[in-house]
């Protein structure tokens, strides 16, 4: 056997196994598992945990953001994907993008709050102002009715 089929061999069966723990993060009714997110598992508790964050260019401080990889079949992508899946069923606007902007920091600690959110994991998600990576959609959409409401 060659090197190279060696290494297709290889990879195939990295991607194998990636899209086994992804069928198995997946309940019967074919959408993600919530506990399957590495957020905590109480939606409220969660909700409290988006922070105030500068806004990235071109984004509105009104509304939900979702920062993902475009086309991209990783475990985050897939469940940025589920998330705005959740979002779209429960009736609340959203937008995507895949890239993040900031000519408006003033100070180091915006560039703290900035890295701390922007290199958690995908997704990231800016609601009404406020950011955190990787929630779950039970706690994007407590953020959004919360701070909407509120």
């Amino acid at each position: 056997m060659s090197v190279m089929n060696v290494f297709k061999t290889c990879i195939a069966l990295c991607l194998l196994a990636a899209s086994v723990a992804v069928w198995k993060a997946y309940i019967p009714n074919g959408r993600i598992d919530p506990k399957a997110w590495t957020g905590s598992s109480s939606a409220t508790a969660g909700a409290s945990d988006f922070k105030a964050a500068p806004i990235p260019d071109g984004v509105s401080v009104h509304g939900i953001v979702v920062f993902t990889p475009s086309d991209c079949p990783s475990d985050a992508a897939q469940r940025a994907e589920a998330l705005m899946r959740h979002l779209h069923e429960q009736g609340i606007p959203y937008s995507r993008t895949d890239a993040a902007h900031f000519s408006n920091v003033t100070s180091p600690a915006q560039i703290t709050q900035i890295k701390e959110i922007m290199t958690g994991p995908v997704p990231v998600v800016f609601v009404n102002g406020r950011a955190k990576a990787n929630p779950t959609p039970e706690e994007v959409v407590v953020e959004y009715r919360r701070s909407s409401n509120g």
